[in-house]
């Protein structure tokens, strides 16, 4: 093997141990994308378990940190984790790769061109490439009371999935929860996890 090869075979090893042992954490980006339903946190192991890493990154803030390929039951999902602090694992971001940022599991897609913002190019938390985007449904909590806004404008980190809004948009989405302006309601779904 290559040393490179050897290197990512360790850190894989070194996630599945993480795995097996319940030594890792999930952010609130995970949690997100376990509500919508896209991955499940059997998938988030099977893809730590058996995957390969396709990309290191390095952030002078946080260290590096891993974007993993692996499959479960034939589902593709991406894991992006990092060392944590005391020794543990923790996962930022887990979805399935597609389109527009995804042309196959394993190969980023050129987007370039307009789709870059020019006001917010890269992510303040891992630098990077932002892209606009349409969001079909946002949660937002106001003063405690649950909103969710429908095609909301917005610009994706491509490589964290951190979502960002523009001034005017923010500014927009106030003045309408302000007004009442609502469209209409539908039902949520609540769970009291003891």
């Amino acid at each position: 093997m290559y040393a490179d090869e050897i290197q990512k075979f360790q850190e894989m090893e070194w996630f599945g141990c993480r795995v097996r042992e319940s030594r890792y954490t999930l952010s609130e980006h995970v949690m997100r994308s376990l509500v919508s339903g896209e991955v499940g946190v059997l998938d988030i192991e099977a893809a730590l378990l058996a995957g390969n890493v396709l990309e290191e990154r390095y952030n002078k803030m946080r260290g590096t940190s891993y974007l993993v390929y692996g499959e479960s039951n034939g589902k593709p999902v991406h894991v992006k984790c990092a060392a944590g602090k005391t020794g543990g694992l923790v996962v930022t971001f887990a979805y399935v790769p597609a389109l527009p940022f995804w042309e196959s599991p394993t190969r980023r897609n050129n987007i370039g061109g307009s789709n870059v913002t020019d006001s917010a190019g890269i992510c303040f938390f891992c630098g990077g490439t932002m892209t606009k985007i349409t969001v079909g449904n946002f949660d937002y909590r106001r003063e405690g009371q649950l909103c969710v806004i429908k095609n909301l404008p917005a610009i994706l980190c491509e490589q964290c999935g951190e979502k960002y809004l523009e001034a005017e948009v923010g500014r927009k989405l106030n003045a309408f929860i302000d007004e009442k302006r609502f469209s209409r309601t539908e039902q949520a779904n609540v769970i009291d996890y003891e």
